[in-house]
């Protein structure tokens, strides 16, 4: 596989999820009653699963950076364990509102 395609794999589709379920939890937790938002727990369901698949992939992509000897990929792993944080904590907040 080319490095670029990996890249694109495994670093910027997470983070383009995280930003699309950034956006909806922000939209639901400030904008959504709580009424309204009880009754969508279909669209909760299927943000909460893709939300662990990116936690998954990021976690697997930044043990192999913190095990690894690379050097110079500090910013790869960063963003890795950013694909990890929002999504976890985003996640989280969106249980305590409910």
């Amino acid at each position: 596989m080319k490095v670029s395609a990996r890249r694109a794999l495994l670093y910027y589709l997470p983070l383009a999820i995280n930003v699309v379920l950034a956006t909806y939890l922000a939209w639901q937790l400030f904008k959504v009653t709580p009424f309204e938002r009880d009754s969508r727990v279909f669209m909760f369901a299927m943000l909460y699963g893709l939300g662990g698949i990116v936690v998954a992939i990021s976690g697997v992509t930044a043990f192999f950076h913190a095990t690894a000897q690379i050097g110079g990929h500090r910013a790869y792993y960063a963003l890795s364990l950013f694909n990890i944080i929002v999504p976890t904590v985003l996640l989280l907040a969106l249980l305590y509102m409910t």
